[in-house]
């Protein structure tokens, strides 16, 4: 249908993998400071939850982990979630760093090419490795 149309056939893939997180981390839009949650992000961007409406095109400063802070602007914006693009991408191996620390659990273990080896994964411990007894809270 579209294939008159040049580039079309990109619309569909992202020019970077985009991972699952939750992590609430420090956000500064204007003079507001606040805490935001993130939601996902490739090296190019992030989505935000946790802010009101942002303008697209506006500044935004995110505080991630372990950087210096990141400018971004809002490329779209919907009721509290806000997709921003970097201004400038983050280096693969700072984005690995921060995916093995921060990321989704499962997803973290898939996106680094790390098998699922955990008791919870299979029911027995990986290949070599003790079995670590569950931890015991007190009631």
């Amino acid at each position: 249908m579209f294939d008159e149309f040049e580039g079309v056939e990109h619309l569909n893939h992202r020019r970077a993998r985009r991972v699952g997180f939750e992590l609430p981390v420090r956000c500064k839009h204007g003079v507001t400071r606040s805490t935001v949650m993130l939601k996902d992000m490739t090296t190019h961007g992030a989505r935000i939850e946790g802010i009101p409406r942002q303008r697209i095109g506006d500044t935004v400063t995110l505080f991630l982990p372990e950087l210096a802070p990141k400018i971004a602007l809002v490329v779209w914006s919907k009721d509290k979630t806000s997709g921003l693009e970097f201004e400038l991408p983050l280096h693969e191996n700072v984005f690995a760093n921060l995916v093995a620390d921060f990321a989704i659990g499962h997803l973290q273990r898939i996106e680094m090419g790390r098998p699922e080896t955990d008791v919870a994964a299979h029911g027995k411990p990986a290949r070599g490795k003790p079995e670590v007894p569950p931890a015991r809270h007190a009631a």
